[in-house]
């Protein structure tokens, strides 16, 4: 009787805590990445972005994340109220372990996309500069989309409702699913970013130490616009830089839950024991996704010239532009007949 009254608090407790994280750590996930995805679209469609193929790999990313937060998120949210259209469904079970997968991976290879375009772009070798210009994004974007589609089709064979649950039916996939999710996400991924970051901080202090051997000043080494375009393009590398340190602080808990659950698979477990490490899952999902929501925060604190976009954005929006133009025509409209009427009594007044 001692143990039970003990335990059973410390499991309400835990449980309790589980679905504040899914409630209100979603819920923040969910408005701040609508708002921030929607404000990316917005200043990345503009002239001087798409005219940059590195910033048409941020823009894809971004359109993908936009997916993410209202698929993956919504579904995650809609846990915390109980509402979870999986237990029911097998459809919606099989959809979302896919869809999760499938985007969650193509938003991440599109960042590693922009950090290979950047070492192209300050590359001093032609071949390799020429991998960054415009004909490349509009062949590879679509491509690795269908490569990403094609890459987690097994997840649907696996993916099913046991016990109102939608879990993976055999333990041989969900070894398989982990290691797979731990070498893609935890390792590789992660490995390239660094690896073309590293090698594009080397092409940018080549480029550094041939522009200080030139005695002429640089503005007339380049001209003003190529410069003004490379303050852009390395501006570019810098917000992708700290986007991807933000990716691997997110995703190194996930990582560990991933091996943790693949060693722990066969063990037995208590009751105190699995709630634990249901809210472990929970804060580590959660956790995980706040990289998909907070690209556009990365690129405003991390840029002066995205913060300046924003900022053009708000003051010259056309949306805006045109609400107020509606306002002053409604105005001069409604002033018409006052005018007239005023008319009327001076011709009125000459004709008498």
């Amino acid at each position: 009787m001692s143990n039970t009254t003990t335990v059973d608090p410390f499991l309400t407790n835990l449980a309790l805590i589980q679905n504040y994280i899914s409630v209100y750590g979603y819920s923040t996930i969910f408005i701040l990445g609508n708002i921030g995805s929607i404000l990316n679209i917005l200043i990345l469609t503009q002239r001087n972005y798409l005219r940059n193929s590195c910033s048409c790999y941020i823009l894809a990313s971004t359109i993908t994340n936009l997916f993410i937060i209202n698929i993956v998120v919504l579904f995650r949210l809609l846990t915390g109220f109980n509402i979870d259209p999986t237990k029911t469904s097998t459809f919606f079970c099989k959809f979302r372990a896919y869809i999760v997968q499938m985007i969650t991976l193509l938003s991440r290879a599109y960042i590693v996309l922009a950090c290979i375009d950047r070492w192209a772009m300050t590359s001093t070798v032609v071949r390799q500069r020429a991998m960054s210009n415009m004909k490349i994004p509009k062949v590879v974007i679509p491509s690795i989309a269908i490569v990403c589609a094609l890459s987690f089709i097994h997840v649907l064979f696996y993916q099913d409702i046991v016990r109102d649950r939608c879990v993976i039916s055999s333990d041989t996939y969900t070894k398989f699913y982990n290691i797979y999710n731990t070498i893609l996400s935890g390792i590789f991924i992660p490995m390239l970013m660094m690896i073309f970051s590293m090698l594009t901080v080397r092409n940018v202090k080549r480029l550094q130490g041939r522009i200080a051997l030139n005695t002429a000043p640089i503005n007339q080494i380049l001209g003003n616009n190529i410069m003004n375009k490379r303050k852009h393009d390395y501006q570019l590398f810098f917000m992708i830089f700290v986007q991807q340190c933000v990716y691997i602080i997110t995703t190194l808990p996930f990582v560990s839950y991933l091996l943790y659950a693949t060693i722990t698979m066969y063990s037995v477990k208590s009751t105190t024991q699995i709630a634990s490490d249901n809210l472990y899952m929970t804060f580590v999902y959660t956790f995980l996704h706040v990289n998909f929501s907070a690209t556009f925060y990365i690129y405003t604190l991390t840029s002066h010239i995205f913060r300046k976009d924003f900022k053009k954005l708000l003051t010259h929006n056309r949306f805006v532009n045109f609400f107020l133009n509606n306002r002053e025509n409604g105005v001069t409209t409604a002033a018409l007949p006052d005018e007239i009427n005023v008319r009327k009594r001076a011709t009125a007044t000459v004709h008498n």
